[in-house]
């Protein structure tokens, strides 16, 4: 949830694809924690995020004026700022071609390319006019590499309903279930070894909202599920907005033990993942307001957290030990708290890669696992880490733009795999709920792809 795609859309031209672009760029809004907590790097990171944020807000304007010269030096100075941003990377290679800048365009297309990113170059033809020019070659073949299908994982699981939109799943150890939420239903379908599925509640109960996050209680017994106001829930009415609570649900029939109710807030929650540490903590992620949440074991209330590098949270990843937890921000990158002091900070990006736009992430030997599909292609990748879990030193893709996997979204390690979710469907509903045209739903189905040994 939260800024999904936050890419540009080349095929709506360029308007609408740096509005698209500057919608994921709102300034970000510094929530609550002491500023002296906070690394000077870290606050230096979020003011160079506003900068850029700010800049692209400018370049957007000024392209809707058709002054291509501010809106030039407005994207360069946002590309600047925050260099590991796609937006921005791609924004100055489309206005580049847009001012025939053939220097500009190469340069803004290797960078794009160093990021291991790729989409369409011909999609866009006020690009795709200059890719036979001499010196293009290379870093055409660049971008088509990184958009090339990289397939390595295989079908674990499905489900035969394809209007049930899944967002979470997770899996049990001990009875080799597979749970998948719905955002479109409300409910959670429990998926067996065998094959058998069966749905825990029955569908569109009132006042339970979208289904978004789900996740196993390794205690046995019960499961964790996030549930939102949504207006792609079937049946939205406008006083559903107000909907948002964390659930304890027992297995064995689907009864809701107990509900954590959020209070109201202007412009409603967005649950997305939520996660249970090991020692019973459960951990869930608000990407609209935005603040973490904590259920300690046993505690009646969720204790919110909120710092200036929180601005649309996604998965959450803690560590074995307790000691710390890992979140993905969609703007900002992987995110490390530590739990005993609550300082947070962000986890320094491997030179020439980008953390942005992961979505679902887990915990894997060191490492982390992530649904990075706020970049073009969606891809699954494996970010490891230093000794101290503070910086990333290595990057590995798993799986890359599967025809299958259309929108992947939430993942769980199950064994010495990666299953994740392949095709949620929120890019085909329109943010009101409506069915977009053209669109076509499939099955959900879980794909597991193997983690490296």
């Amino acid at each position: 949830m939260g800024e999904r795609r936050a890419g540009l859309a080349s095929a709506r031209g360029v308007a609408n694809a740096l509005a698209s672009a500057a919608r994921a760029g709102v300034l970000l809004a510094v929530l609550g924690t002491p500023l002296a907590a906070q690394r000077a790097e870290d606050l230096a990171l979020v003011d160079s995020a506003a900068i850029a944020r700010a800049a692209w807000a400018r370049g957007v304007a000024a392209f809707r004026a058709q002054d291509l010269v501010t809106a030039r030096a407005e994207i360069e100075r946002a590309a600047r700022a925050w260099p590991t941003q796609p937006a921005y990377v791609w924004g100055r290679a489309l206005i580049a071609a847009r001012r025939a800048d053939t220097a500009g365009l190469l340069r803004s297309l290797d960078d794009y390319a160093r990021l291991g990113l790729g989409r369409d170059l011909r999609a866009d033809s006020s690009i795709a006019r200059y890719l036979g020019l001499p010196g293009f070659a290379a870093v055409v073949a660049a971008v088509e590499a990184n958009r090339a299908p990289l397939v390595h994982s295989r079908v674990r699981a499905s489900f035969p309903d394809s209007t049930f939109w899944p967002e979470g799943m997770d899996h049990d150890a001990k009875s080799g279930n597979f749970y998948l939420a719905s955002v479109r239903h409300g409910t959670i379908a429990e998926l067996t070894p065998a094959g058998a599925a069966r749905e825990l509640w029955p569908r569109h109960q009132h006042g339970m909202g979208a289904i978004l996050g789900v996740r196993v209680d390794p205690q046995g017994g019960v499961l964790w599920a996030t549930s939102s106001g949504l207006a792609q829930m079937e049946g939205f009415a406008p006083g559903d907005s107000s909907l948002a609570a964390l659930l304890r649900v027992r297995l064995s029939d689907g009864a809701l033990e107990r509900r954590w109710e959020l209070p109201v807030v202007p412009g409603g929650h967005v649950l997305g993942d939520l996660a249970v540490g090991p020692h019973g903590d459960v951990f869930l992620t608000d990407s609209n307001e935005p603040v973490l949440y904590r259920l300690r074991p046993g505690g009646d209330s969720l204790e919110p957290m909120r710092n200036p590098l929180f601005r649309s949270l996604q998965g959450l990843a803690p560590t074995p030990d307790g000691r710390a937890l890992y979140l993905a921000d969609y703007s900002h990158g992987l995110l490390r708290v530590d739990l005993a002091s609550g300082a947070v900070i962000r986890v320094a990006d491997l030179p020439g890669s980008t953390s942005l736009g992961c979505d679902g992430i887990a915990w894997d030997r060191g490492a982390i696992v992530a649904v990075q599909n706020g970049i073009l292609p969606p891809r699954i990748v494996r970010f490891r880490l230093d000794s101290g879990g503070v910086r990333i030193v290595g990057v590995t893709v798993l799986d890359r733009n599967l025809p299958l996997a259309d929108e992947p979204t939430i993942g769980a390690v199950v064994g010495d795999s990666f299953v994740y979710v392949a095709n949620s469907q929120w890019e085909k509903y329109s943010d009101h709920g409506s069915r977009r045209a053209g669109t076509a739903l499939s099955a959900p189905v879980l794909l597991a792809v193997p983690l490296p040994r």
